[in-house]
């Protein structure tokens, strides 16, 4: 009794003892590639189950918002348990190469053991943003390179089974801070 009120103190401290946000709706299935520095292999929804993960949408030459989107999700990768896994969708996939991305996660220093960066047919990432994450990604080819691509900056919490728990803004340094509680409240317990 003693040591599990101690850990619910500690689970308070950490991420406020609060229930995990509700679901709000289960990703569909799908066939993309995931890549790390190490390399590339296949990813779908499978492949997910299992932990929880952050995801946000970035592409490599973007000169908008995508490299602070992408040094806080490296500050998520250090503060959040090893457990918690991160996706960066490319929203350019015609350009974001699977070498082109390999490169853009070194310079990030993303952990290829949890930190995944997708690409893959860009037919079937627009219906995964659309249909399954609800988001948009509008490209304009009259604009020019790293200004050509419209996107959302939100971050999302996936759980264990695939559904989305919460969007929240990536640029906010708040809503950083509440992700990284709902994260943790979906994330294993370690064994006392």
């Amino acid at each position: 009794m003693f040591l599990s009120a101690v850990f619910c103190f500690a689970t308070f401290v950490i991420s406020g003892c609060a229930k995990a946000p509700p679901a709000i709706r289960a990703l569909p299935d799908f066939a993309l590639t995931a890549v790390t520095v190490d390399g590339t292999r296949p990813l779908d929804l499978a492949a997910l189950r299992g932990r929880a993960w952050v995801a946000d949408f970035v592409y490599t030459r973007c000169a908008g918002p995508c490299p602070m989107l992408s040094a806080n999700m490296a500050g998520l990768q250090k503060r959040l348990p090893a457990a918690i896994g991160l996706l960066s969708f490319t929203v350019d996939p015609d350009h974001d190469s699977p070498a082109v991305l390999a490169r853009y996660a070194r310079s990030f220093g993303a952990d290829p053991g949890r930190w995944l960066f997708v690409t893959g047919n860009k037919a079937a990432l627009v219906r995964l943003f659309r249909d399954g994450f609800l988001i948009s990604a509008v490209a304009d080819p009259k604009a020019a390179p790293g200004q050509n691509v419209a996107h959302t900056t939100e971050f999302v919490l996936i759980d264990a089974r695939g559904r989305i728990r919460g969007y929240y803004h990536g640029d906010d340094p708040d809503a950083l801070d509440r992700l990284s509680a709902d994260a943790l409240r979906l994330s294993p317990r370690p064994a006392l």
